[in-house]
C-alpha cells in the first residue's frame, strides 16, 4: 500500500505514512478541562476570544454526549475509492460494531485506488495529542503508519480526517501481494490512553 511522496511522513518503523497533521491539529492546548482554561486570564478580552475561536461550541457549554462515558468515540471507517465504486462502511460506536469488523473482511482490487474516512467524537474535555496508528501484516510483510491529528475540543458534532488527505492510496499489485492480510488501528493520545482498537482483515483481489 502507497502513496505519493509529497504526501508522506517517515514514520517512527521507517514505513511511509501521511504527512497532513497541521490540517487536522486545533492547538496543544492545557489544561484539558474547557471550563477550567476558560478562566484563565479571563480578564483578557483578545485571549478569551481567542480561546472561544479555538474551542468552538465547548466555549459556550457543549461537551458532547456527557451520558457517555467515553471520551473519543469512533463512529463510522470507511473505505473510499477514486473511481467512485462503493465505499466499504463499518460503525465502530459499539462494541457489535467492533466485533462486525473483526470478523467480516472486505476485499479490493490489486492496483485500486483508495483512502480511509474515519469519523469521530470527543465527549467531556479536550483530548490532547491524538493518534491514529495503522498496522498490516501479511506473511513477512509489515508496515506501521502513523498519524498525529492533533488536540480536539468536547462538541456534539463529530470530527472527520482522510487518510490521506489530498492524494490516495495504491493498493500493491502483483501476484506476490495478493491474499489476505491482518491489520489493526489504534486511537491513542500523549498520555497513551488508548481509546479504541480494532482488529480487522481484508483482501487484495486480482483484478477484474
Amino acid at each position: 500500500m502507497s502513496q505519493s511522496k509529497d504526501d508522506t511522513a517517515m514514520s517512527d518503523d521507517g514505513f511511509h505514512g501521511p504527512a497532513d497533521q497541521d490540517e487536522y491539529r486545533m492547538s496543544e492546548l492545557a489544561p484539558t478541562d474547557v471550563g477550567e482554561l476558560m478562566r484563565l486570564d479571563a480578564e483578557d478580552e483578545s485571549l478569551r476570544r481567542y480561546k472561544e475561536q479555538l474551542l468552538g461550541s465547548a466555549a459556550h457549554g457543549d461537551l458532547g454526549d456527557r451520558s457517555d462515558v467515553r471520551r473519543v468515540v469512533v463512529e463510522e471507517f470507511k473505505v473510499v475509492f477514486e473511481d467512485g465504486r462503493q465505499d466499504i462502511l463499518y460503525r465502530l460506536d459499539t462494541p457489535q460494531g467492533i466485533e462486525y469488523m473483526r470478523t467480516t473482511p472486505f476485499a479490493m482490487d490489486e492496483g485500486v485506488r483508495y483512502k480511509f474516512a474515519i469519523t469521530f467524537r470527543v465527549n467531556h474535555a479536550i483530548v490532547s495529542g491524538l493518534r491514529f496508528r495503522n498496522k498490516v501484516k501479511k506473511t513477512v510483510l509489515s508496515t506501521t503508519d502513523e498519524i498525529v491529528l492533533g488536540s480536539y475540543a468536547p462538541r456534539s458534532q463529530p470530527y472527520e480526517f482522510l487518510y490521506p488527505r489530498r492524494d490516495w492510496m495504491d493498493a500493491p499489485s502483483g501476484m506476490f501481494y495478493r491474499g489476505k492480510y491482518m491489520a489493526q488501528f489504534r486511537f491513542i493520545d500523549d498520555d497513551e490512553q488508548e481509546h479504541l482498537k480494532v482488529l480487522y482483515t481484508f483482501e487484495i483481489k486480482k483484478a477484474s
